[in-house]
Order: C-alpha cells, then structure tokens, then sequence
C-alpha cells in the first residue's frame, strides 16, 4: 500500500522452488546411483542371477530398515536418510559377499564335478560366511554405540542417524540369514 504503481513478483523468490529443485536434483542422482550400483553388481558377480539375489536383498534390507524406523516413529529426516546412506556400504558389502560366496561355492563344486544338490551347497556356504557377517554387525553397532550415550544438542542431533544405521545393519544382517540363501537355493539350482 505505500508503494502505489509497484508491481511484486512474487515467483522471483520464492523458497519453496529451492525445495522443488533439490528434490528433483536428488531424485535424479539417486536414479543415477541405483544403475551403477546395478552395473557394478553385474560387473563384480559376472553373473545376472548372482546380481538379481544381491539387488534383492539390498533393496529388501533398505525397505525393511525405513519399515521398522516408521514403525518406530522415527521422522524421516536428513539425519535418518544420512544414517540410512552411510549404511548402504555395509548393507551393500553383506549383500555381496555373502551371495558371491555362494556362487564361488557353488561353482567349484560344478566344475569338481561333485554330484552334491544345490541346497547341500548353498547351506555350505551360507555357514561358511555366517560368522564373519554376525561379527562384522557387531562391530558396527559397538562402533556406533557411544552415539547413544551423547547428551545435549549433539547428541539429539546425532542419535537419529545412529539408530537408523543401526536399524539398517540389523535389517542387512537378517535377509543375510533368511532371504540370501533362499532365493539363492531358488535361483543358483
């Protein structure tokens, strides 16, 4: 009212176009990751079905880790996505050693020329690599440990991410133990 004749734009600045551009740009950079994820996995395993089990079992986990977090009531913030990210390496790395330890075995009973089923094998394997993922988790977690006890800001800040890389090694740990040799069982024979 005290500026007669002055027309405001009000599309020149405006925050919430930031927030589009952001989002946008995030989801085409996690569209991004998830192919070369998905090429380095075919790259690494050099088999589609070696692949497939790891992709399953990478996104399964990651579901069931913002399943259980929303279950918690956990917001889902820039913290828990951080937490959720930095586990990704770890969900990753369980997915795949465990599957390629799989396939290593069951290749080099094939190529032996052992007449042993594939469910014989892939049991094999599985408790060939249970130990060293159960250990590795643990470690994780005890490394993550000494975030829960942070008090003050630092603490409120930094506990979200904690509980949601913790949430997600957990959920990593069990399809490592369930659904990893089942769908290898199904998809290897």
């Amino acid at each position: 009212p005290g500026l007669p004749g002055v027309e405001v734009d009000a599309n020149l600045f405006r925050p919430a176009t930031f927030i589009e551009t952001a989002t946008d740009n995030l989801t085409w950079v996690l569209l991004a990751a998830c192919i070369l994820v998905i090429v380095a996995l075919f790259a690494v395993l050099y088999e589609w079905r070696a692949a497939l089990i790891s992709l399953v079992a990478i996104s399964l986990s990651l579901v069931t880790a913002v399943l259980v977090l929303y279950l918690l009531g956990a917001p889902i913030n820039f913290m828990v996505l951080a937490g959720l990210v930095v586990a990704l390496g770890v969900v990753v790395d369980d997915a795949i050693i465990d599957v390629e330890g799989i396939v290593r075995r069951v290749r080099e009973e094939r190529i032996a020329g052992n007449t042993r089923s594939t469910a014989s094998i892939v049991i094999d394997a599985s408790l060939e690599t249970r130990s060293p993922i159960i250990y590795a988790t643990l470690i994780a977690l005890l490394a993550v440990a000494p975030v829960f006890f942070m008090t003050g800001l630092v603490g409120a800040l930094f506990q979200p991410l904690a509980v949601s890389f913790a949430v997600a090694l957990l959920a990593s740990l069990l399809v490592a133990l369930t659904v990893t040799p089942v769908l290898s069982l199904m998809l290897l024979d």
